[in-house]
């Protein structure tokens, strides 16, 4: 829900406290450097932590900072209580809920919708001319501990580094505890690329991450990407230097699926409706258009595609994409009806699995008349797809005249996609997430004017990746699946939940048929629509989101940018540890009781430690090739087959087959995991 405009009484009373504590003689500046430990608290109890503000022996006193020192004044800390966050998390959150409805939600935002009903009853101080708050004394029970920005204060953002964790008051009693906060740039500043970031904060950060990858000019790359993680990036391009014929055969247009056809490298004899004839010019050198393309050839008709940009590589499949020209001398860009699955296997019994899929064929054939045609304006890549993957994206047109995207221009960007003769950042690059630079910059060296995702509220950190991940359909634009708002403006980054279903979509989230009746994902790009309504987002201990398990920056030891430091279950373990869950250890026995199987034990000498992931996060959702779990098992072939999908459910629950329908079409953790050797105990009869 909207945070409420507060009264104008509780603004004059907060001004009357700032006032007060900016008289206190036991003040003094302090920067951000006193911060101490885990959660940001500093110093023991009953002293000063570094020589800085003085104790508040029976209660908290710190002060306000951004991650450079600057001292914030203004505002008020707030004691959010952990009862509350742990009696909010009763409701479910609805996620077909209208953007109306969803703006509405009290229970979607933990944080910020607790404060929008309560912040006058919950205890609070004010944050003096000094950036210090004081609790003079505490109230029991755990609270999270959250600043709040003044009504006037455009410069910073709601939230803290202490705004996740929960606190027992017995533990912050005589301590003082700094905050960091996220400041802002304002409406004016603009973009400048990520060039203009690594000078300070080095590349090493930017290059190595999937984000930043995704679109390539085929065989070349820019400075800032590095496909070193992944040694299949490319292979999907090795089968144009070779000259691979791809044939689309026993298709079947009505079906919902974006793929309506077969697609196999080799004649199948029969049942073929089009070609794809994929080439490597060798008089075009690489990096130039042309030295790829794709032959489209239906009878006698055939038409040539340049592919102008790869379209992923690290994460499963790779797509290609060509480029028109539109009436006003600008271009739009298309994806072609081939996805290359580096996983795919041709003897899986699903044709979408296998290495070649087709890819929305129905936009480049005529399956009625048997022809050729050419895609839709509304479907080119501009208006579907480049809003998530480019930095400083804008987009012109419309549906009549084709849509023409653009991103920031880079000195050391992909490509020029535009056309205007520079460089652009047509990848996820810095800005995307911390905001527009230029103010930033301006300010150094002090650096402010920019967000710091990890220091706002909980559910601000979840809705910048929740953006994208949560498949909405957009106002602006050709009205697809992009969250644009009126002005064809993607959100910018730290606004609420609320805010983004209102003003920049028809459709906060996926519809009901992307979801398994469990309420797990059928298709892709729902990761926030599942932690959202996970316990991991509303508990009373600690509020994660996205990046408390992946870093959104570089991690040459696991391509999904989470640290395991040599445990395979560290990022469970870090929180769920043997103290505070007792139950789950060790792992083994944990499982034998909740399956009521033991014996298990020598497993653990073949194939590695039990995962917590291999049954709380079972990968039900596919956006490149699942592989068969259970095609060959012992007792015989089964009538209903099981697959390994490669996205993860990110509710983090045990789904149960006895609890599912008769379809039995989700993959669970005994498909997936017990399956492969127990598969003649599986569910194994067809749905009515």
């Amino acid at each position: 829900m909207r945070l409420l405009p507060r009264p104008s009484w509780f603004w004059a009373s907060l001004a009357a406290l700032v006032a007060i504590g900016a008289c206190s003689d036991n003040t003094q500046e302090q920067g951000a450097g006193a911060v101490g430990g885990a959660g940001g608290v500093g110093g023991s109890a009953g002293g000063a932590p570094d020589g800085g503000v003085g104790a508040e022996p029976f209660g908290l006193i710190g002060t306000v900072t951004e991650p450079n020192g600057a001292l914030v004044r203004g505002g008020a800390v707030f004691l959010v209580p952990a009862s509350d966050v742990e009696e909010l998390a009763k409701t479910p959150i609805d996620l077909f809920a209208s953007p109306q409805e969803t703006a509405l939600l009290t229970v979607d935002e933990p944080i910020e919708d607790l404060l929008d009903a309560n912040a006058d009853a919950y205890e609070q101080a004010a944050v003096d001319a000094e950036g210090v708050y004081r609790f003079e004394t505490l109230p029991e029970g755990r609270h999270f501990v959250v600043w709040v920005p003044a009504e006037d204060d455009t410069e910073h953002l709601p939230g803290g580094d202490t705004s996740q964790t929960s606190f027992d008051s017995d533990a912050l009693i005589g301590m003082a505890l700094d905050i960091r906060v996220s400041s802002r740039p304002s409406a004016a500043a603009s973009y400048l690329g990520s060039s203009a970031c690594i000078g300070c904060h080095g590349l090493e950060s930017t290059a190595r991450t999937a984000h930043n990858v995704g679109l390539q000019v085929p065989g070349v790359r820019s400075p800032l990407q590095d496909i070193e993680p992944w040694p299949d990036f490319d292979d999907g391009l090795a089968a144009f230097d070779v000259s691979t014929d791809l044939f689309f055969y026993d298709c079947e247009p009505a079906t919902l699926d974006p793929s309506k056809c077969k697609v196999a490298d080799q004649d199948p004899g029969s049942g073929v409706r089009l070609e794809l004839r994929l080439r490597r010019d060798n008089g075009v050198p690489l990096g130039m258009i042309g030295a790829y393309y794709v032959e489209m050839v239906q009878g006698g008709s055939s038409q040539r595609y340049d592919v102008v940009l790869s379209y992923g590589g690290a994460l499963g499949k790779q797509q290609y994409l060509t480029r028109r020209s539109n009436s006003s001398g600008s271009f739009s860009y298309f994806v072609l009806p081939l996805q290359y699955n580096y996983q795919g296997d041709s003897a899986n019994p699903d044709s979408d699995d296998w290495p070649w899929r087709d890819y929305r064929s129905e936009q480049w054939f005529d399956f009625g008349g048997d022809a050729l045609r050419q895609p839709n304006n509304a479907d080119s890549f501009d208006n579907n797809c480049a809003g998530c993957h480019f930095t400083g994206y804008r987009l012109d047109g419309s549906d009549a005249d084709g849509w023409s995207a653009r991103a920031v221009a880079d000195s050391q960007g992909a490509f020029d996609y535009d056309g205007d003769g520079s460089l652009e950042l047509i990848n996820t690059g810095c800005e995307a997430c911390h905001g527009p630079g230029s103010e930033h910059i301006a300010s150094s060296p002090l650096g402010g004017s920019i967000v710091s995702p990890s220091l706002l509220t909980p559910g601000r950190q979840a809705q910048l990746c929740g953006s994208c991940h949560s498949r909405p359909l957009g106002i602006g634009g050709g009205a697809t699946g992009l969250p644009l708002s009126a002005a064809n403006e993607m959100p910018p980054p730290a606004i609420r939940r609320a805010d983004f279903a209102l003003d920049y979509t028809t459709r906060v989230s996926g519809a009901p048929e992307d979801l398994f009746d469990s309420g797990d994902p059928r298709g892709n790009y729902q990761q926030y629509s599942d932690h959202i309504r996970s316990a991991h987002y509303r508990n009373p201990s600690r509020l994660t989101t996205c990046t408390g398990c992946h870093s959104p920056h570089v991690n040459d030891a696991d391509i999904a940018a989470m640290d395991t430091t040599g445990n395979p279950n560290f990022v469970c373990t870090t929180c769920h540890g043997e103290r505070r869950n007792p139950g789950l250890y060790p792992v083994r026995e944990h499982v034998s009781e909740v399956t009521g199987v033991a014996g298990h034990e020598s497993l653990e000498d073949f194939f590695g430690p039990y995962l917590c992931t291999d049954c709380h996060m079972v990968p039900t959702a596919k956006s490149g090739a699942s592989v068969p779990a259970l095609y060959d098992p012992i007792g015989g072939a089964p009538i209903v087959q099981y697959f390994w999908n490669d996205i993860a459910s990110h509710r983090m629950t045990m789904v149960r087959w006895e609890s599912l329908p008769s379809a039995f079409d989700q993959p669970l953790a005994v498909t997936n995991v017990c399956g492969e050797c127990h598969g003649e105990f599986l569910p194994n009869e067809l749905a009515p």
